[in-house]
């Protein structure tokens, strides 16, 4: 290496070296000195968000398939509903009207019930019914007018022969809805691509056939979910029996999938077919169970009658994905209760029938949710109607009814005759189901409650 190599290999070697010592002094001062730092704490706020309008919304009139031969697969309306609806002051609440473009009519759709959030009272309750006889259809259908949800387990319906299913999808907002309707029958999932993506138009209802869905299913469980907005869903369910019309339905909402569900005011009518029957029969009384868990479940179903005590006891195994259905046994005329408990969470429903005769009437019992709080019942007009409230805790309710004071027993029932609008305010959680039979009419539907008040929120802001 000549002189001068050596003495820029040295000079770039000391120019290295005071560099890294510059840089240790630098940082040994920053460990000594205090430097300047920043920091924004997040500021927290209480965000209330605006209150909504109760709504809720009606099935509308009994549809008729295919009334015009020309058309098989039109919809025509049989007559109307009788509507009611009033508050917890005894107000009546007008309707409003859906559209209902998939309908042969020029009459208005399903009545929409508003109470704004400026009234008096806190809540309301609205029903409908229907008496129906033609050549196809003959029955007696009532059901609550609900309010809106994301998500509905509806326990009804049969597309065998001589059954017709309508699935019934209302959106009373101003946004469009996009609703998937999943079917589960007796033979497991089925597969269809006709009940995904269904659009639901604002302030319309649409109308689905279940047998588009899900053919030939004996005991379909009906899961709708939807979004972009809340909906409310109803399966109507007709039989016919050769040429004979027997029974219609509106079976609407019962309770969310659980490990412990009940089924409340279940009416068994004398007359009806014999357990012993090894061929299937709608008519006789059934208990309809599905676990949407995808396992094999275990149930165990207690029937209890009015006074609570145990009548009967069940114990069932519902095969995987598969949808169960059961005879309740040969029980007495009466009024029963059935209690499921099982190993999975699971829907249910029971099914009666008025009578054996081709012509009777029947009815679909849908599981209920505990009401904590007053509500209001306003039941339309029909046969026998009345009240059915059921204790299912295992401690004793006391219940005012109007100007009543009742006492209900553990897992017992109590039956109030409706005249008119009623308010009820319960100490304690119990379950409401109204119901109607007489002659060959039968319906019932469950007493729902009302959605809960939007709760303040802390928002935290940086």
């Amino acid at each position: 290496m000549t002189v001068d190599k050596r003495l820029r290999f040295g000079m770039r070697i000391g120019a290295g070296a005071a560099t890294a010592f510059g840089l240790a002094v630098l940082v040994g001062a920053a460990l000594v000195v205090d430097l300047p730092h920043y920091s924004a704490d997040a500021s927290q706020t209480t965000v209330t968000p605006e209150a909504a309008d109760q709504l809720r919304t009606c099935p509308g009139s009994v549809l008729e398939v295919g009334k015009d031969a020309a058309a098989a697969t039109a919809l025509t309306p049989v007559g109307s509903p009788k509507v009611v609806a009033s508050d917890d002051e005894g107000i009546s609440v007008d309707p409003s009207w859906l559209k209902a473009p998939d309908v042969n009519s020029d009459e208005h759709g399903p009545a929409t019930l508003t109470l704004p959030t400026e009234a008096s009272s806190d809540t309301m309750s609205g029903s409908q019914s229907q008496s129906v006889e033609t050549d196809t259809l003959a029955g007696f259908a009532a059901a609550e007018c609900q309010e809106t949800s994301s998500e509905a387990w509806l326990v009804a319906g049969s597309t065998d022969i001589g059954r017709t299913s309508l699935v019934m999808l209302n959106n009373p907002s101003g946004v469009d809805a996009t609703v998937d309707i999943a079917v589960t029958g007796e033979n497991g999932p089925i597969d269809s691509p006709n009940g995904l993506g269904i659009v639901v138009e604002a302030g319309t209802q649409k109308v689905v056939s279940l047998a588009g869905i899900a053919p030939n299913t004996i005991t379909p469980v009906v899961h709708v979910t939807s979004t972009g907005a809340d909906i409310q869903s109803w399966v109507q369910q007709s039989s016919i029996r050769g040429l004979v019309p027997a029974g219609i339905e509106m079976a609407g909402r019962g309770a969310d999938p659980s490990e412990s569900t009940t089924i409340p005011g279940v009416q068994i009518y004398s007359g009806q077919p014999e357990t012993s029957t090894q061929e299937y029969d709608d008519r006789r009384p059934a208990l309809r169970v599905f676990s949407p868990s995808g396992k094999p479940t275990h149930v165990s179903a207690t029937i209890t009658d009015e006074s609570g005590k145990d009548v009967s006891t069940m114990e069932v195994d519902i095969t995987k994905g598969a949808v169960g259905e059961y005879p309740l046994g040969d029980l007495p005329s009466g009024r029963y209760s059935i209690h499921v408990d099982a190993s999975q969470p699971v829907v249910a429903a029971a099914r009666t029938s008025v009578s054996e005769d081709k012509a009777g009437d029947f009815s679909w019992f849908a599981s209920a949710a505990e009401l904590e709080t007053p509500f209001v019942v306003d039941a339309a007009s029909g046969p026998g109607r009345s009240l059915v409230l059921h204790n299912a805790s295992d401690t004793k309710a006391t219940v005012e009814i109007g100007t009543e004071s009742v006492t209900i027993d553990t897992r017992a029932s109590y039956t109030y005759p409706l005249e008119g609008p009623v308010t009820v305010t319960p100490d304690a959680g119990v379950l409401a189901v109204v119901s109607y039979a007489g002659g060959n009419s039968v319906s019932s539907f469950t007493i729902t409650a009302p959605k809960p008040a939007s709760e303040p929120i802390d928002v935290s802001v940086r």
